[in-house]
């Protein structure tokens, strides 16, 4: 009997944590999301699967009493993805038990899982002001084995028993419960260094802003997307930022470069379409703007840097200017030449003498 009992326990662990390695999986690899209703539906028949399979892993008792884990999988759920999970979850688990056999345990089981789908998301909320996640999942636990001891005790009539019964399983699912979730944990925390990484590999190290291999991505997935009706790339350089560096040194160089990126993303319609590209050379994207507000926005930032006092490391301030050359498209996306024009109308700004706005449209071109 132990022994059935230990190698049913083990199965159990072993459901459990496969189940939470999917799921983790199905979370979208965002460092903000949603999960989709499709999301949401493989979540739903994936636990309904771990549930039919942890059955099968019970223990069995007299008056058709079947012990297992699957309340392990309700807890995780209200904990990690609230009620729109865990509440279908809690009514499939119902009827999975009766498709086993009607009978007075299993209508009393299915009718406590409907319930435990209602009443632990609410509870979970109120525990999260006060308590850490391990105490959480475990005050959640010790719910579900309350309503197990209750349906044992109406079955049996025999208080001992049911409490005797009902702290080996306590014991024992709370192992359960700190064991998955410690695995579980582990996994988040494993996809959000992934997600850290990704992202410093999008980002340019000295400025923050997003790099030239991220700029790239962009325009293509501008091309694709038939919502973008027009766009633009403002392309911009610092004047004469060799001299700067020469005359200050690269490390107050360095400096000014980070403070006209956060120029730059203040001044940009959308401050995720900011990029540098070069050395000293930044391009904004602007999308689904006239092509009159395009200009308005270049010759502003160029007032902008114009009229900036940039700060030395030492305290001390200086000057300095940009060149700009916006090339926009009005009719058609061909991002590669847009992005030649915009160089062009750049160098055309250079030439007639540098802290100006030199403009052009691909169909003018």
């Amino acid at each position: 009997m132990l022994t059935s009992i230990f190698l049913n326990v083990i199965a159990n662990i072993s459901i459990l944590t496969t189940a939470s390695y999917i799921l983790v999986k199905l979370i979208p690899k965002k460092k903000i999301y949603t999960i989709s209703l499709s999301q949401r539906l493989w979540m739903i028949g994936l636990s309904g699967v771990t549930s039919s399979l942890l059955m099968l892993f019970s223990v069995k008792l007299p008056e058709n009493v079947i012990l297992d884990f699957r309340h392990v999988i309700l807890i995780l759920l209200v904990y990690y993805f609230g009620s729109s999970v865990s509440f279908p979850i809690a009514v499939l688990m119902a009827v999975l038990r009766l498709l086993w056999g009607i009978n007075p345990s299993s209508i009393r089981t299915a009718s406590i899982y409907i319930v435990l789908g209602l009443v632990l998301p609410y509870v979970c909320k109120k525990l999260m002001k006060w308590f850490n996640r391990y105490a959480i999942l475990l005050m959640l636990n010790a719910i579900c084995v309350s309503t197990i001891a209750l349906n044992l005790f109406l079955l049996y009539d025999n208080l001992l028993l049911s409490t005797f019964i009902c702290l080996s399983v306590l014991l024992l699912s709370s192992s359960v419960v700190i064991a998955v979730t410690l695995f579980i944990e582990d996994l988040i925390r494993m996809r959000s260094l992934f997600l850290k990484e990704q992202e410093r590999a999008k980002m340019d190290y000295l400025t923050g802003l997003y790099n030239m291999r991220e700029f790239n991505k962009k325009w293509q997935s501008i091309a694709a997307n038939d919502s973008v009706r027009t766009t633009a790339f403002m392309m911009l350089d610092i004047d004469h930022f060799k001299c700067i560096n020469d005359k200050y040194g690269h490390a107050n160089g360095n400096f000014i470069l980070r403070q006209l990126a956060t120029i730059l993303k203040v001044g940009a319609p959308d401050s995720e379409l900011v990029y540098r590209v070069g050395g000293e050379e930044f391009c904004l994207i602007l999308n689904n703007l006239p092509y009159t507000e395009q200009k308005k926005i270049a010759e502003k930032v160029r007032a902008n840097v114009a009229s900036k006092e940039f700060l030395l490391e030492n305290g001390a301030g200086i000057n300095m200017t940009i060149s700009i050359g916006l090339a926009a498209s009005t009719q058609k996306k061909d991002m590669k030449n847009l992005f030649r024009l915009a160089d062009r109308c750049l160098y055309k700004a250079k030439n007639q003498g540098r802290n100006r706005v030199i403009g052009a449209t691909l169909e003018s071109e």
